[in-house]
């Protein structure tokens, strides 16, 4: 879900081919965040390959980029829609008409990579109610929050993914593990060629009895509804555990979980179930039913 990659000033932009990897597996929308004469300068809503790639030439022209700090997102939606304004990264400001502007400056801005469990207002995204309802009060209160590592730790408590902050001084701070290549810092590794769609070789799930093994998997794009940990729906394993976290049904009502390694959701041998313990049924008018990239494959139970 997204990707974040976070390059340092004096360290060298990802290649192009990183570049358009990571726009064809994340490619619900786009944004650019550097720092320049102590402002952070936050540019976003491209919804093409073209118009981000366009962006970046006019930015080469301006500055040397590589001697300047920059943070890129790539999305894929999850709440809110895929629309310019949900685009990352964003300014930290209780203002919902702020936090969809395309184009400005700020005196820190943020991308995020993962799904955070609270419940955004209509037509935003959970990251953008998070900084509006969360990060916004905090930062008012600790304008240098980041350089708190007990704060630091706390948000990456509540969020339980990746961040990246980007200062007016050219500072950037991360939560969550990143990837580190050649310099750049990605919050994960959808950045990597393959020779087919993300067929490279990872653990995976074995169907009965959820013990990790290698395998090749394969990827597609899926309807699925994601679970409500606010309204305390959760899942029950094989084994008979309760869970609750990142889980999605689709149609069907089989069980996915989020896996952060894949960046995609893997199958696993569960039910799922409301508050009130009654099985749950797939509503495609859920606010929370979208489509989402699902792994599969001969290590892994069908889909």
């Amino acid at each position: 879900m997204c990707i974040i990659a976070a390059k340092p000033a004096g360290v060298a932009m990802p290649s192009t081919e990183k570049i358009e990897n990571m726009w064809n597996r994340n490619s619900d929308g786009a944004g650019i965040m550097y720092a320049v004469d102590n402002k952070v300068h936050i540019e976003k809503g491209f919804m093409t390959y073209a118009s981000f790639n366009a962006k970046l030439d006019e930015l080469r022209g301006k500055y040397h980029l590589d001697k300047l700090p920059v943070v890129m997102h790539f999305r894929i939606t999850t709440h809110g829609g895929t629309k310019p304004e949900n685009c990352h990264p964003f300014t930290i400001t209780d203002s919902i008409g702020m936090l969809r502007k395309l184009n400005q400056t700020a005196q820190i801005g943020v991308a995020h990579n993962g799904i955070i469990d609270i419940r955004p207002r209509k037509g935003i995204s959970d990251t953008m109610e998070y900084i509006a309802s969360q990060l916004a009060p905090l930062s008012k209160a600790v304008p240098n929050f980041y350089k708190n590592k007990h704060l630091m730790q706390m948000i990456s408590n509540a969020i339980d993914s990746k961040m990246a902050f980007l200062t007016s001084g050219g500072k950037i701070y991360t939560i969550g593990d990143f990837v580190e290549s050649g310099g750049v810092m990605y919050s994960n590794r959808s950045y990597e060629r393959t020779t087919s769609w993300r067929d490279y070789s990872y653990g995976c799930y074995e169907a009965d009895s959820w013990e990790l093994y290698s395998g090749t998997p394969h990827y597609r794009y899926k309807p699925v509804m994601w679970l409500d940990d606010a309204k305390g729906e959760f899942i029950i394993t094989s084994d008979g555990d309760m869970l609750s976290g990142d889980y999605a049904i689709d149609a069907d009502n089989n069980v996915y979980e989020y896996d952060y390694e894949l960046d995609a959701l893997m199958r696993v041998p569960a039910l799922a179930y409301n508050s009130e313990a009654i099985l749950l049924n797939y509503d495609a008018d859920s606010q929370f039913c979208v489509n989402e990239l699902v792994v599969s494959g001969d290590c892994l139970m069908p889909i």
